[in-house]
């Protein structure tokens, strides 16, 4: 169900969220990208972890979307908002 979401937000996620500066689209950020990562995280672990979607309850899918809020806002912060690709080491 989380997908489906996502997906139906895809224009808006690419224009409205991945911006650089605030205000113009990302060049590095795209949807695609960001999708196709997160579906590795769900399906696979990485050093044991894996990403958390949510569960099957009628409102489980909305623990993954707060998850995927935070994550994104925390990217926005480190690196979305410059269009770079590396996290800043302050």
């Amino acid at each position: 169900r989380v997908y489906d979401i996502l997906d139906s937000k895809r224009d808006e996620i690419d224009g409205k969220l991945f911006l650089y500066q605030g205000s113009e689209p990302s060049t590095v950020y795209r949807y695609e990208g960001f999708i196709a990562g997160l579906k590795v995280m769900v399906e696979h672990q990485m050093a044991g972890l894996s990403y958390y979607l949510g569960d099957d309850s009628e409102n489980g899918h909305l623990y993954g979307l707060v998850n995927i809020a935070a994550f994104i806002g925390q990217s926005m912060k480190e690196t979305i908002q410059y269009d770079a690709c590396d996290e800043n080491s302050w």
